[in-house]
């Protein structure tokens, strides 16, 4: 039997789980029998990013927390609009509804989210984020009860995304004693959303239950089609937590969660031309109404907790996520591929006119493709296991709190094998006529990760330091379907990366209220499983330095930020096209400086115990450019950075009154941007280069109804502004028209 054991090479998720077996065994060891007695564990909630959530002005970079009472406010389902109160967040409008999120960092990226740590309490959200960084899925904002946004140094303790900030979403915590809510709203277009929840603690033992649901026609409306162009969600949450007992000589708390998801979002990846977008930007054209994208995710993750004294405790985290996502999609318009058509009509190209009586209904299809639907079903399976350990210690007046950690992650991904690649369409006096179908070919990737870190948080005088190291280790393959065709087994790709970053942050405290703050790091992306050997990660050197003002309600930052890409990198989607109109894999795009300020406030106006006037302020200053050609020549040095707005902006304004009631006023501006890196060049026409700047105001107010109860309405976009806000990843797309809601919370 030993010898078997011997014989066996254990597995790398076995042998990070013997990791923590060590750490843990080495620790209580080590534990004399007088700390055991007093041992107890720190409050420590391991799913947070921020250090101290209630005093986030303590982090040695930019730190923002989005609490519960702020989320209320307007009750958004849109994670675009909940991330415009922070600064140095940049979203952009793709549907109108936020399906299909864009969020950038400090203009890390024009892609769909995929250059950001997205984490939900502490777990990696992406589908695969070392194989395939793109967020296709994102976690309902409708259903978590805060939000950390982080960046600067202390984002090298989460990754692998470095070269920006993380976002950390915290899902709804467990009860201490029995509660629950209900909230239930009704809205434009149909909209129907149930957020419930109920949960306890008795004990030992806690659990929480709760579901999500959110479904309605969207604001789309498609020629010629009886089908709406809304989404359906439904999601489901079961939490449940064990304590030790308060005399046990190790404080320990386990935690289980299990997540069930499923969405259905009638969605186009084509948008209007510009005549026809001014004309009416909630039109649809016809030939895309059997567009539809099925999503969804099962997740399980269980964390354990145990400290070995006041200031020792080791945190244990195993996860598990099943995601998948079915998306028909219009790819091809009589031979011409998505991402020309529209500019084609634009600007009076060949054929103009035959294309634009194709979108319009008006004409017939001539090519033999027809119009070309693409079937990409594929899914993705991510695992992981984290260890952190984090220790204080004192050596003489300088106190020091140390963490170290070591995370196993593997990635899967495949495309489902549902027999079907592409399926054709005549278009035939305005309706679609199904032609052929092609069947699918196989693929399957891979990748799989080691990574460590090393930081120390160091307390001396008014100053706080964190020194901070990382290290990833990455391994991916592509193409590795075992019936996949000649071609494809030719152009298998693997790759391996090892890279170590390093950074530095400080604050000094001036007095009980100035403080100052600077920090560097070296950041660092995973450039996905299709690329090829001797392919390197994005690569930055990201510095920020500023100021943090606090005193009682009234607190500013203002955070100056200079990013420097030494090799910048976009990856390749239908929905952003790389040069050629590549849709896979990544592109190398040369260097970049991204430079920019970001301002936040908050402060109220007048209180006199009866009516209260708070105020949040949010703003955005970027600018930038490429400073050295890309290797394929697609990017020029000098060229503009993509959909990078200069100015963004929130202006928060609100009443609330002693008996509990409250309204508040939005006001958002974003300014237009390049869709594309050579709109700035001497020569070029960028009338369909640029998005529109846009100015909205929204409102919502809420007036309880009794201790338990509580009604609130909103309207977005009052003055019903509408704008180009995207150009892809065909055509023009644009914000959401004025909506209105109504809703009631219940606490029970």
């Amino acid at each position: 039997m030993r010898g078997a054991v011997h014989s066996t090479r254990p597995t790398p998720l076995a042998a990070a789980v013997a990791v923590a077996l060590i750490l843990s065994t080495g620790m209580a060891f080590a534990e004399t029998a007088t700390d055991a007695e007093a041992a107890r564990v720190k409050e420590l909630d391991a799913v947070r990013v921020i250090a101290n959530p209630e005093d986030p002005q303590s982090s040695t970079g930019s730190a923002y927390v989005l609490t519960p009472r702020e989320l209320d406010k307007f009750e958004r389902g849109n994670v675009n609009n909940v991330l415009r109160s922070v600064p140095g967040v940049y979203t952009r409008e793709e549907s109108g509804e936020g399906v299909f999120p864009r969020i950038s960092i400090r203009a890390s990226s024009s892609g769909r989210s995929d250059r950001i740590s997205v984490l939900e309490d502490g777990v990696p959200a992406a589908m695969a984020p070392y194989a395939n960084t793109s967020a296709y899925y994102f976690p309902n904002i409708g259903r978590m009860s805060s939000v950390e946004v982080l960046k600067g140094p202390e984002i090298l303790l989460h990754g692998p995304h470095t070269t920006s900030g993380v976002v950390n979403l915290l899902s709804t915590p467990i009860p201490d004693s029995a509660q629950g809510q209900l909230k239930a709203e009704l809205g434009s277009f149909d909209t129907r959303k149930l957020h419930a929840y109920y949960g306890t603690t008795a004990g030992q033992w806690g659990f929480l239950l709760e579901t999500y649901q959110n479904r309605g026609d969207g604001f789309h409306n498609i020629d010629r089609s009886d089908l709406g162009a809304g989404h359906d969600i439904n999601e489901y949450v079961g939490k449940v937590r064990w304590s030790s007992a308060p005399d046990a000589r190790f404080s320990q708390q386990v935690d289980l969660k299990l997540h069930y998801d499923e969405e259905t979002a009638r969605v186009s990846y084509l948008g209007l031309t510009d005549a026809d977008f001014r004309a009416d930007p909630d039109r649809r054209y016809g030939l895309s109404e059997l567009e539809r994208m099925d999503r969804g995710r099962k997740s399980a993750s269980l964390q354990h907790q145990i400290g070995f004294t006041d200031s020792t405790w080791l945190t244990t985290t195993a996860y598990l996520v099943d995601t998948y996502r079915y998306y028909d999609r219009l790819n091809q318009v009589n031979g011409v591929n998505l991402g020309g058509i529209t500019d084609i009509v634009n600007t009076g190209g060949a054929n103009a006119a035959l294309l634009q009586g194709i979108l319009q209904g008006t004409a017939n299809t001539t090519h033999p493709n027809g119009v070309r639907y693409g079937h990409n079903h594929q899914a993705f399976v991510s695992k992981g296991l984290k260890v952190e350990l984090e220790h204080g210690f004192a050596t003489g007046d300088v106190q020091h709190t140390l963490t170290t950690g070591v995370r196993y992650h593997e990635d899967t991904t495949k495309n489902v094998d549902k027999g079907r690649s592409n399926s054709y369409y005549a278009q035939v006096n305005g309706d679609l006529v199904y032609l052929r179908t092609d069947f699918v070919t196989p693929q399957r990737g891979d990748a799989d990760a080691w990574s460590a870190w090393l930081a120390d948080r160091i307390e001396v005088g008014n100053w706080s330091l964190l020194p901070i190291l990382r290290h990833e280790r990455i391994r991916s393959r592509a193409n590795l379907a075992t019936d996949a065709t000649p071609a494809q087994i030719a152009a298998r790709n693997s790759n391996s990366i090892d890279k170590t970053t390093a950074g530095f942050g400080a604050n000094y405290a001036l007095n009980a209220n100035w403080t100052l703050l600077g920090g560097v790091h070296q950041g660092f992306a995973p450039p996905g499983n299709g690329s090829a050997e001797g392919t390197k990660g994005e690569e930055s050197t990201n510095f920020e330095a500023g100021v943090r003002y606090r005193n009682g309600s009234f607190g500013m930052d203002a955070i100056g930020f200079l990013s420097d890409y030494d090799n910048a990198m976009r990856t390749c989607l239908v929905a952003n096209p790389c040069s050629g109109g590549v849709v896979d894999g990544t592109e190398q795009t040369g260097s970049k400086e991204v430079y920019g300020l970001e301002l936040g406030a908050f402060a109220t106006l007048y209180d006199n115990g009866a009516i209260r006037v708070p105020l949040r302020l949010a703003y955005t200053w970027t600018d930038g450019e490429y400073t050295r050609d890309s290797d394929t020549g697609s990017v020029l040095k000098g060229d503009v950075i993509e959909y990078t707005p200069k100015h963004i902006g929130q202006l928060q304004l609100g009443v609330e009154g002693e008996g509990g009631w409250n309204a508040y006023a939005a006001l958002n501006y974003s300014d237009g941007a390049y869709t594309t890196n050579t709109a700035g060049r001497p020569g070029v026409d960028d009338t369909y280069q640029r998005t529109q700047s846009l100015f909205t105001v929204d409102v919502a107010a809420a007036y309880p109804l009794s201790s338990t109860a509580e009604v609130y309405a909103r309207i977005d976009n009052v003055l019903d502004e509408r704008r180009i806000t995207h150009r892809g990843a065909d055509g023009a797309r644009g914000n959401a028209p004025r909506g209105y809601a109504v809703g009631l919370r219940l606490k029970f």
